[in-house]
């Protein structure tokens, strides 16, 4: 039996946040730009700064997914052929 180091639910969870939030993010900014358009600044700022904070924890998910099949590809123990 082997172990991973990585379970595919983590890598999974990773892709699927790396597809997920771009779009949250855009909806989040759009709608924003919507509250301000309909006079409402304060509740287009507050957001702005949740679309922001989405936007960081993509990037953090976006280096977390390189680093966690980084180390899924260096565990894996099946070595490629050149051939």
């Amino acid at each position: 039996m082997q172990h991973t180091l990585v379970p595919k639910a983590v890598v999974l969870l990773l892709l699927v946040g790396a597809l997920i939030l771009p779009v949250a993010i855009s909806v989040l900014f759009g709608l924003a730009k919507l509250l301000v358009a309909m006079d409402d600044p304060s509740g287009g700022e507050a957001l702005s700064w949740i679309a922001l904070a989405a936007g960081v924890f993509w990037v953090l998910d976006l280096v977390s997914l390189v680093i966690v099949l980084a180390i899924h590809s260096l565990a894996s123990d099946d070595p490629k052929d050149d051939s």
